[in-house]
């Protein structure tokens, strides 16, 4: 999460970079939930038959793709910032293990939405919000990694 950070003129201790969580917030209002589902469902279409993944899990990676999404929509003050392993554990881990998928399914599953997302904007305009989005996904798939394998 250091990434997400900075250093202050003048201070010892990081501080979020402000401008990251406003372009982050920002994405809400231009990648709708049924937009990452899209993206999901088209990106993924290869995994539904491959016997080695579970059925479900597709279905679970559009909802995954959505909390995910709604935990980085919500990070505009400390405190949410702080909370964002207790959202990951409740609102993506947890529901992801209940469902029967391992740790190799959420590598996959995190790697297939950065994929997906690259592959649906270049036919959306929405090409300047890769980088946005691609900051915020390797550095959550970090702390899920971290969370899952714990």
């Amino acid at each position: 999460m250091s990434e997400w950070c900075r250093m202050s003129e003048g201070a010892s201790d990081m501080d979020i970079d402000r401008a990251f969580l406003k372009e982050l917030h920002s994405l809400k209002d231009r990648v709708s939930d049924s937009m990452l589902v899209g993206m999901v469902n088209h990106g993924s279409e290869t995994l539904k038959n491959n016997p080695e993944y579970p059925k479900n899990f597709v279905s679970e990676l559009r909802k995954f793709s959505v909390k995910l999404m709604s935990i980085g929509y919500s990070l505009v003050h400390t405190k949410d910032y702080t909370d964002i392993f207790i959202d990951l554990d409740e609102m993506i881990l947890c529901p992801w293990a209940s469902a029967g998928l391992s740790v190799s399914h959420l590598e996959l599953g995190l790697s297939t939405l950065m994929a997906c997302y690259v592959t649906a904007v270049q036919n959306t305009g929405l090409y300047s919000t890769v980088p946005v989005f691609e900051k915020y996904l390797r550095c959550v798939s970090s702390c899920l990694l971290v969370l899952a394998n714990r």
